[in-house]
């Protein structure tokens, strides 16, 4: 792969996973200043929902590029590639949302913790629990892994779709992500198969066949117009969802334009830094998926103990909200080191060989 491409795929990886750990570091779940939003709360949701939101397609789209990057569409490769994400996504599935689910099962045994979960896992049935840690994991990050495992089952479909459909199956696709369900089914108060990864993954396998340029090259007005519209958007976004239902179709459709346009301007901007600073891939973002994997059970739970006890203080909760992505960011990747350094072979299985 071209080294340009490489880092840009890796760069943007590594801050889109940032921003999945700022996401989760949201802060104002069921407390008044959510109910009132205030400015706190927007600030919040600028950085934890909507900025955040753009890098679910982001994500989708450089997996369904990869998978297909340098694919000679035979029936072989399908086969090996298939089987090599076995290796790097169905095991660290299996790993990380194991071990997971042990680490909550045994923590809900201790008094001072136990308050933080409202049922405990050792009083559900077998069924229950194997659900919880495989399908609908306590480890919730990995929905994204657990949605990217079936795509890949569906790649030769995928490619049939290209074949024969050319570019009106990505229309299709595109039109699904506009429906009230957001998935095909929607099981156990779960959805399987969302439109919205299909469509993404699809669009970057898409790119990836027709060999498409995806490096930017426009001018600077065009970069500032982009920056324009996604801030509009927003904007608009944020009256929508305050004025209807979040199933209703303006809400749904103002939604997804909002997130589109903010992957797309993100993605381009990437290029307009790229030419005047020349960004450099670092050995930090090699940790990237550890990041991902281990962040976020850790920080939904270290959030809503410090909530608890510092209350309803805007400006403290703010401030944390800022810091706290940070630390455990720093924390994942020192563990990271730390396993990688000490037991290689746990490490490598743990991350697919990334």
């Amino acid at each position: 792969m071209d080294k340009s491409i490489s880092n840009k795929i890796r760069i943007l990886s590594f801050y889109s996973i940032f921003m999945v750990v700022v996401c989760h570091a949201y802060n104002l779940t069921n407390l008044m200043i959510e109910k009132d939003k205030d400015v706190i709360y927007y600030i919040e949701y600028l950085f934890a929902l909507e900025f955040s939101n753009i890098f679910i397609p982001m994500f989708f789209f450089i997996s369904g590029y990869l998978f297909f990057y340098n694919h000679d569409l035979t029936v072989f490769t399908f086969k090996r590639k298939i089987k090599n994400r076995f290796k790097t996504l169905v095991i660290p599935y299996i790993l990380w949302c194991g071990l997971w689910f042990l680490i909550v099962y045994v923590i809900q045994f201790i008094p001072l913790l136990s308050q933080f979960f409202e049922k405990p896992l050792h009083t559900m049935p077998i069924w229950r629990q194997a659900w919880l840690a495989f399908v609908d994991p306590i480890n919730y990050t990995f929905w994204f892994i657990r949605e990217l495992i079936f795509y890949i089952w569906l790649t030769p479909l995928i490619y049939l779709g290209f074949k024969y459909l050319k570019f009106y199956f990505l229309i299709i696709l595109g039109a699904l992500i506009f429906l009230e369900q957001p998935s095909l089914f929607y099981v156990n108060n779960i959805y399987l198969f969302q439109y919205l990864g299909l469509f993404s993954f699809s669009f970057g396998a898409y790119a990836s066949i027709s060999k498409f340029n995806i490096v930017s090259n426009f001018k600077s007005s065009t970069y500032l117009f982009l920056a324009v519209i996604w801030g509009v958007f927003i904007f608009l976004n944020f009256y929508v969802r305050g004025t209807y239902e979040e199933n209703y179709w303006i809400a749904i459709l103002c939604k997804r334009i909002t997130m589109f346009i903010g992957f797309f301007t993100v993605w381009c901007w990437y290029d307009f830094i790229n030419k005047k600073y020349e960004l450099q891939n670092k050995h930090l973002y090699g940790y990237r998926f550890f990041i991902y994997a281990a962040h976020g059970v850790a920080l939904t739970y270290f959030t809503k103990m410090y909530v608890k006890y510092i209350g309803e203080n805007d400006i403290i909760l703010l401030i944390l909200f800022f810091i706290s992505p940070i630390l455990i960011t720093l924390l994942c990747v020192s563990f990271a080191k730390l396993l990688q350094k000490t037991t290689p072979k746990v490490y490598s299985l743990l991350t697919g060989s990334r």
